[in-house]
């Protein structure tokens, strides 16, 4: 039996349910944290000695990687080469009012209701496509504009070239677990580059990626950050990765159970403990589906 098989029957799923790439057709509770990925969008400023005179410059770049490993603990790498272990999908909204993010369960997709850490569904957002976006209540809109679509990857990075905030060289980094919620304007790429990979039946977890990012303009002036994307060879699966995808599934799944509690402590009051495990049993059968 191949490692990949024996991955699939331990899990009791395809591979590629857990990884979260189905196959092409023609305030969290904290468990064991995983160090966070950002792509940066401004570079850092800072001062660099030419000739025995200061020189304000970018010491780390716009479109670089900021790694939070810990609370005083963060590095900066502009070309990580990562390997993905799974990819979920959750809608999100600042509550500024209560100074808070709102969100969704995790998921491989947003087809269905998902419960939220505000005790609704999707955030109120309405469920299914909309087919005359003139017709809708403008209230209606602006709630679907404040709710942001997030792809999350989960992962292993490496990288080398690694900077502190003031441009000094530091560690090189090895095989580094990771979460990283892809900016709204870099998802197209990493769907793009996923796409790929689907048409020559490789998974994510099956290859390196490099990481880079290209400056683009918007209409206000401002210039952003967006993620590219580049595959390397195929890896071969081995023993290991079987226990580090399933600490990955264990995380996803200790997130979302937070999540669903706060659902149930917002709705405790409002329907009975009879309802409530018919809309609970309703819910896993939609998000089985």
């Amino acid at each position: 039996m191949n490692t990949e098989l024996a991955i699939q029957n331990d899990l009791g799923m395809s591979l590629a349910e857990a990884v979260g790439v189905m196959p092409q057709s023609g305030g969290e509770r904290k468990s064991a944290s995983l160090p966070r990925v950002n792509l940066m969008h401004t570079g850092i400023m800072g001062e660099i000695d030419v000739n025995g005179k200061p020189i304000k410059t970018e010491v780390v770049p716009s479109g670089s990687y900021k790694i939070t490993r810990g609370e005083d603990d963060v590095v900066y790498a502009s070309s990580p080469t990562i390997r993905i272990f799974a990819i979920r999908q959750q809608w999100s909204k600042w509550d500024s009012k209560e100074e808070t993010m709102l969100k969704t369960v995790m998921s491989n997709d947003l087809k269905g209701d998902l419960k939220d850490n505000a005790g609704t569904f999707n955030l109120g957002r309405p469920s299914g496509y909309i087919e005359d976006w003139d017709s809708v209540p403008e209230k209606t809109k602006d709630l679907i504009r404040s709710i942001k679509r997030k792809k999350i990857l989960f992962g292993e990075l490496t990288a080398t070239g690694v900077t502190d905030e003031a441009g000094n060289p530091v560690d090189a980094i090895t095989a580094m677990p990771f979460y990283f919620e892809v900016p709204p304007s870099s998802i197209k790429s990493l769907d793009l580059a996923v796409n790929a990979l689907g048409r020559k039946n490789i998974l994510p977890i099956q290859c390196m990626i490099k990481l880079g990012a290209r400056i683009e303009g918007s209409k206000t002036g401002n210039n952003f950050a967006v993620m590219t994307l580049e595959t390397g060879d195929k890896v071969e699966l081995q023993p290991k990765d079987q226990e580090t995808l399933h600490n990955f599934l264990d995380y996803i799944t200790t997130v979302n159970s937070y999540i669903i509690e706060q659902w149930n402590e917002k709705n405790k009051d409002s329907i009975s403990d009879d309802d409530a495990d018919v809309v609970a049993k309703f819910v896993n059968v939609e998000e089985a589906d």
